[in-house]
């Protein structure tokens, strides 16, 4: 036990040296997250892991004391990849950061989950589509999606995705057993802004005055009344 705690520790700090920073609380609060996440073999291969992408053999030469084989490692990169953390980088061309999020911890991702019409604050260049002939309604794409933009109406039945609430990461896609979600691109890209300082521009440019907030805030109720989404209301 004390060894798993160990490697907790150690991928908290790992984590903490990154662009982002993953630092440790008085309540140890972030090893409990880790433990969510990680089993403590994953955790031990997580701290060989970096915020670049690398090929498989140069994580290979740095987490080999930890599996037997690139063959392992790979198959233990996918099982992470499998329990469908969202890539979140941030909000420009430059990325500062890329965050591992899920829909139960992340603040922008519970965010997501509350608004009746997400996708009017958030750009997506993708989306993810359905393929009714060979879905089964399993409900595999339902319990990945940490945006509760998928549905499946009754057992058998082909699955739904919310356009209005998906945010094309993908991490539904590998979960489906037939193959039949795929992203689709959508017709316009949107480019973010090319640094910090030109996303602040465009957030000055935009700031709401008092009476555009309570415009958006009569919207807002609103959106929740007509699509019954109405978790807004239980702040």
């Amino acid at each position: 036990m004390e060894q798993d705690n160990q490697v907790y520790t150690r991928l908290q700090r790992h984590l903490d040296r990154q662009a982002v920073g993953f630092p440790a609380t008085r309540s140890g609060v972030e090893i409990k997250l880790l433990k969510h996440i990680f089993t403590p073999e994953e955790a031990g291969i997580a701290c060989c892991l970096s915020h670049k992408y690398e090929p498989l053999e140069t994580i290979f030469h740095r987490a080999g004391h930890l599996v037997a084989s690139a063959g392992e490692l790979e198959q233990r990169l996918e099982g992470i990849q499998k329990q469908g953390l969202v890539l979140q980088p941030s909000n420009t061309a430059k990325a500062a950061f890329i965050c591992s999020c899920c829909g139960c911890c992340c603040g922008m991702l519970g965010i997501h989950q509350d608004l009746p019409k997400p996708l009017e604050f958030w750009v997506a260049n993708f989306y993810a589509a359905v393929d009714s002939a060979t879905c089964e309604g399993c409900g595999a794409c339902v319990k990945r999606c940490q945006v509760a933009a998928v549905s499946v109406a009754a057992k058998k039945q082909p699955a739904v995705v919310d356009r209005n609430r998906c945010i094309g990461c993908g991490v539904c896609v590998p979960a489906c057993p037939t193959a039949s979600i795929n992203l689709v691109k959508k017709p316009a890209e949107v480019r973010p802004p090319q640094t910090r300082e030109d996303l602040h521009d465009i957030m000055m440019a935009g700031k709401k005055g008092r009476l555009a907030k309570l415009k958006l805030a009569g919207k807002l109720i609103v959106d929740s009344v007509r699509t019954g989404h109405m978790n807004l209301f239980k702040y």
